[in-house]
């Protein structure tokens, strides 16, 4: 099993709050999102060598990096493109009663955030790119996250199919490509066999 020592957990926290502090994010914020004291939030960032250094709890890094990442889409997503209108390049993320939940210039954020929430996604309808795809490992990402996040599939399922830890397992097939770890063919397939086994033992 592929494990995050307490450097690498450390750095990639340095990492991800680097980047909400780039988008506007204060010390007082990041605490707060974190739920813990600023004190706290600052020993996170210690060397593990440091007296007071402490490892942040997977589930924190987890809701930390997805703040970052919504950060980073929309950052690009306020991105100008002089021969094109916002409405010509718009998708639209609807939630399961059809309400627009998210609207976005960047389908492939669309295609991750549905896939993450059981949400669905489609083209605004001036957009002039209605019949976008995604590359083959952005795909396999989307069906991952969709698997991963449908319910029928445990943090502890995912760990194991992965083969990595909790500080891993929900970096894998992530929207930002820099964090992301990449999940294999195998591995889809392995995550959608558990969800349907459970979706027809349930029904």
């Amino acid at each position: 099993m592929r494990t995050a020592s307490h450097q690498e957990i450390r750095d990639h926290y340095v990492e991800v709050r680097d980047r909400l502090k780039r988008s506007g994010w204060d010390s007082y914020r990041i605490a707060g999102e974190l739920g813990v004291a600023r004190q706290t939030s600052y020993q996170y960032a210690f060397k593990p060598e440091a007296k007071g250094a402490r490892v942040i709890p997977a589930e924190k890094l987890d809701k930390l990096r997805t703040a970052a990442v919504r950060a980073i889409h929309q950052h690009w997503d306020r991105g100008q493109f002089p021969w094109l209108t916002r409405e010509q390049r718009l998708w639209i993320v609807f939630g399961p009663q059809l309400e627009v939940v998210l609207q976005t210039t960047q389908p492939g954020f669309a295609a991750f955030y549905a896939a993450r929430h059981g949400y669905s996604c489609m083209p605004g309808k001036e957009d002039v790119k209605p019949d976008f795809r995604l590359q083959l490992d952005e795909e396999l990402c989307v069906k991952w996250l969709g698997f991963r996040h449908g319910g029928l599939v445990t943090k502890d399922d995912a760990m194991a199919i992965a083969d990595v830890d909790e500080y891993l397992v929900e970096r894998v097939g992530l929207e930002n490509p820099g964090w992301r770890i990449q999940p294999t063919a195998a591995q889809v397939q392995r995550i959608r066999e558990l969800h349907d086994r459970r979706f027809l033992n349930a029904a």
